[in-house]
């Protein structure tokens, strides 16, 4: 596999300096809008061929936000002349030979990689496995960090296997991905790798790669490889924002590594005096930072901590929020808190607090209640829900198949020809009372709680609250961030290496960068030297000078 060029080679250096314009961006000063609107359009302006330009992000909400913009601005053109918008994975997997690599049959995700290991060794099968094996984690932080196994193996501060466990599970797994014969198997490290080795990328004139802070030594190689061939390079990034070096990402390849010319944003147009100035004191513990001075919008905003969920001011503070967590365990601890408050919240990709066809079923009673009629879709999902029917055979949908889809039923109706076994006197009667089948009681309270707050109409919206993780909504804003600062990992803070205290202040630093008014801290456990409770101090003693 062809390494990252060495320094030696100045006229090739010398080229990429003269080509390369690197735009350094604190959080909110608009990275991916100068790309856009300032960068991309302007090429589209002078002539250059969207065929003829890449455009590279690490999500596919960045890639397709710049596709539809370019549309807007540029109608000649259409979804198909901006094929190399893409995720660095997809960009490289489209110049496969189909023979090569055919998704469908052979890729493997991060899911699959545990099951595959516990399959294929009896000897891991008691191992007490995580949805992504700590191992396999490693062993694909070292691939993107063109390095030995052994040697980050040895490096990790916290080591859930042995060695002797960790090297067993790298040699059953690889077997694994060599069982397929000819049409051997893939994993993402592997796409990059195969792109590097066997790819031979088209020329362009312009490639422009968004939170270049994020991508591991071995996603720069393949940028150095396609770097050849491109006549104008734009990087844009923020190193203090670089929170995947678990992943083995290495922010000095943007910063220093990778020659240009830079850029920087010196105005935020997200938050006010009280969020940048905490969020600078934690920026202060991030010893490696690229100078960056810049300014805040003029509004003061606030930062305040609480020992108690119930104390945060969800109802009298409007706008969007961010719940966040560290990890997945401490998210889901703010979720089960959320639901006992009675919150109406979403994670980051949408996926609501509520079994979406329960609701639907509510709100098909509800009308039924009220002496309106539903229509057979309605009908279908209320039915899923209800124990008093005359036979089980009513809910079944092919009772249905035999209906228009427009027919509409009222309480007579259900009841005189489509089995529902109600006396004439429940048709008034509140929803929990009727659709008791596969709702549990505490769904129930649940419901009852979120329509006594919000009401039909707004629980039909999109929640105004996400509850994720800081990893899932980078590159997000809202209103109001929660921070929550249970759960340490590894458990004690104490434990961590210098490199490792600065990478949890980095996280932190660009989970508190979200909120554009304030951010409310929630600390429920003083057990661990956490680094929101130091910050909070300082930036109260600051306050009160």
């Amino acid at each position: 596999m062809n390494s990252i060029p060495e320094n030696s080679e100045l006229k090739n250096l010398k080229s990429l300096y003269h080509k390369t314009i690197k735009i350094f961006g604190p959080p909110g000063t608009g990275k991916t809008h100068t790309l856009i609107e300032r960068v991309l359009k302007r090429h589209l302006k002078k002539g250059v061929n969207p065929n003829e330009i890449a455009f590279i992000s690490f999500t596919n909400k960045a890639v397709n936000t710049a596709v539809e913009r370019a549309l807007k601005a540029f109608p000649k053109y259409n979804t198909n002349d901006f094929e190399r918008f893409k995720t660095l994975h997809k960009y490289c997997r489209r110049y496969f030979e189909e023979e090569v690599f055919d998704p469908k049959d052979c890729m493997i995700d991060y899911a699959l990689q545990t099951k595959i290991v516990k399959s294929s060794d009896k000897r891991l099968a008691d191992d007490n496995f995580t949805y992504k094996d700590w191992s396999l984690s490693i062993y694909s932080k070292a691939r993107n960090m063109l390095t030995n196994p052994t040697e980050v193996y040895k490096r990790e501060s916290y080591k859930r296997d042995s060695l002797d466990v960790f090297m067993r599970k790298i040699k059953t797994y690889e077997n694994y991905k060599k069982s397929g014969g000819e049409r051997s198997f893939i994993d993402f490290d592997d796409m990059i790798e195969r792109a590097i080795d066997e790819v031979n990328f088209p020329p362009l004139k312009i490639l422009i790669l968004d939170e270049a802070q994020d991508c591991t030594p071995l996603q720069w190689s393949v940028i150095y490889k396609m770097a050849d061939k491109i006549d104008r390079i734009y990087l844009a990034g923020d190193d203090d924002q670089g929170i995947y070096k678990w992943n083995g990402a290495d922010p000095k390849y943007f910063t220093t590594f990778f020659p240009g010319r830079k850029v920087k944003l010196r105005k935020t147009k997200r938050f006010g005096e009280a969020v940048h100035h905490f969020s600078q004191i934690i920026r202060r513990g991030i010893l490696d930072s690229e100078e960056k001075d810049y300014e805040h919008v003029d509004k003061k905003g606030y930062v305040k901590r609480y020992l108690n969920f119930k104390e945060i001011p969800f109802s009298t503070l409007e706008g969007t929020w961010y719940i966040l967590g560290r990890i997945n365990s401490t998210v889901n601890e703010l979720r089960m808190v959320a639901k006992d408050a009675g919150l109406y919240y979403s994670d980051n990709d949408n996926n609501k607090c509520f079994d979406p066809s329960q609701w639907e079923a509510i709100k098909a009673w509800t009308k039924i209640s009220n002496g309106k009629k539903i229509d057979k879709r309605q009908a279908e999902k209320m039915y899923k829900y209800i124990r008093e029917l005359k036979s089980p055979d009513y809910r079944a949908s092919k009772f249905w198949i035999n209906e228009p889809d427009f027919k509409e039923y009222n309480f007579k109706d259900l009841k005189e020809w489509c089995g529902l076994d109600l006396p004439d006197e429940a048709q008034h009667k509140e929803w929990w009372w009727i659709l008791r089948r596969n709702f549990t009681p505490r769904q129930i309270i649940y419901f009852i709680r979120l329509l006594r707050r919000y009401g039909r109409q707004q629980l039909d919206d999109a929640p105004k609250i996400i509850i994720d993780t800081i990893h899932s909504v980078k590159g997000g804003e809202a209103n109001h961030v929660v921070l929550y600062g249970k759960g340490n990992f590894p458990s004690n803070f104490k434990s961590k290496t210098k490199q490792e205290k600065i990478d949890e202040k980095k996280v932190w630093y660009t989970g508190a960068t979200r909120a554009r008014d304030t951010i409310h801290l929630l600390t429920t456990d003083y057990k661990y030297n956490y680094p929101l409770g130091a910050d909070y101090l300082v930036y109260v003693q600051e306050q009160t000078r």
